[in-house]
């Protein structure tokens, strides 16, 4: 059984609400419409249920209310409304995702808390009720940050955020879609890594060498390591003999904490092949290392960690960040980030001729075509060189048969 209805919150002298029976209904724009649906018996209780809703301007809007929702009823797909704000909602999904945990690291919650606490509850998206969520109102939350002068790839950032808190709630029955699939993102601008050129990186290197951190930024430029990888390199994964260091461990920052986990990925977890150069750097760097556990005496923290400070705790990976940027400075050189020490890596191998696939396995990428389309523009001036060089080891013909276009007038 279903009806729709109009009324409003007109009351009598004794504040009793007066419903149907108001006078001024005679007036079609006085109150508001509403439906009722019977949905049968609840199972549990044994006691009869109706859906409702009210608060439509028009009976039509009424009516359309009711026919989509009884639909929704007979298919079984129906959602009762909820008056659940949410950045309410938002709050108890990070929660769950926290103590569930369901594979997201800790750095990654500490983005997605900072995400809802300061961009999506307070936004006019994070106070409507979950059940009122379109899609125009996701999207123009979007349109909001990048009029805010957010970066794009942030703004995607916050918008997945967005995406898996609407798809878990549509699947918890909460709303019965998620109004978040199918916005529209801002593009993400590719931009090429411009690299040092190699007597810059060099010079750097050299620059570098008056800090007792110099082996931290030879083996960043010669293995391609990520900052994480190298601050929590331990050096029971070191095997100076077979000249390899083994990936296992990734020291991150998670807002004002440290955390260590595994590398991310199959590839991550990877053994890299050193250099005489990295080699050295090594070892001048475990006797100097040594050297200050002895100093220090008791006082000394035997960590395992390759790269401490002075006393033996392992270094805090934002301090690596913040040396590197200083000792840039000192050496005048181009605007680079720590981590573009890993992209100088991958460009001084491509440079030298070495095949992607072996820079991608370096590197811990997960696929070839993930180094291609980072390094597609240094790929391609390599394989110039390349095929330069493979032309070069076929000696010159010695008749006379040239191209037209290599004969003298």
């Amino acid at each position: 059984m279903a009806d729709v209805y109009r009324r409003c919150g007109c009351r009598d002298e004794t504040g009793r609400q007066l419903g149907k029976q108001c006078p001024k209904l005679a007036d079609s724009k006085h109150g508001t419409w509403g439906f009722y649906i019977s949905a049968g018996v609840d199972p549990i209780t044994g006691k009869r249920t109706q859906i409702r809703q009210s608060g439509f301007r028009t009976q039509k809007e009424a009516q359309k209310a009711r026919n989509e929702a009884a639909v929704k009823l007979d298919r079984g797909t129906y959602t009762a409304p909820s008056r659940e704000r949410y950045g309410a909602y938002l709050l108890r999904w990070l929660e769950r995702h926290r103590t569930t945990g369901r594979g997201l690291k800790e750095s990654t919650m500490v983005n997605y808390r900072r995400y809802v606490e300061l961009d999506i509850a307070p936004s006019l998206l994070g106070r409507l009720q979950l059940t009122e969520i379109r899609r125009f109102h996701v999207n123009a939350f979007v349109q909001q940050l990048v009029d805010d002068g957010r970066g794009a790839t942030t703004v995607r950032r916050i918008a997945a955020v967005v995406q898996g808190s609407l798809r878990s709630a549509a699947e918890e029955n909460l709303i019965d879609h998620n109004p978040a699939s199918g916005i529209k993102l801002p593009r993400v601008e590719k931009k090429e890594f411009e690299a040092w050129e190699p007597e810059q990186v060099g010079h750097f290197l050299d620059v570098a060498a008056g800090h007792r951190l110099a082996p931290l930024f030879e083996l960043a430029m010669f293995t391609g390591m990520r900052r994480g990888e190298l601050v929590g390199l331990r050096w029971a994964d070191v095997d100076l003999t077979r000249r390899q260091l083994s990936v296992r461990n990734n020291r991150v920052q998670a807002g004002k904490v440290v955390v260590e986990n595994a590398p991310k990925t199959k590839a991550g977890r990877r053994t890299i092949d050193l250099d005489d150069r990295s080699i050295g750097a090594l070892i001048s760097w475990k006797l100097a290392q040594q050297a200050e556990a002895d100093a220090w005496s008791d006082a000394y923290t035997p960590s395992g960690y390759v790269f401490t400070y002075e006393d033996g705790r392992p270094l805090l990976p934002q301090y690596a960040s913040r040396l590197f940027e200083k000792l840039r400075i000192a050496a005048g050189l181009p605007k680079l980030t720590f981590h573009g020490q890993r992209h100088e890596n991958a460009s001084l191998l491509l440079a030298s001729g070495t095949d992607v696939a072996v820079v991608a396995k370096r590197l811990g990428h997960s696929s070839v075509s993930v180094t291609g389309d980072i390094y597609s523009h240094l790929i391609g001036s390599a394989s110039r060189q390349a095929a330069e060089d493979a032309a070069a080891l076929v000696p010159p013909r010695k008749t006379g048969a040239h191209t037209e276009h290599t004969q003298p007038a």
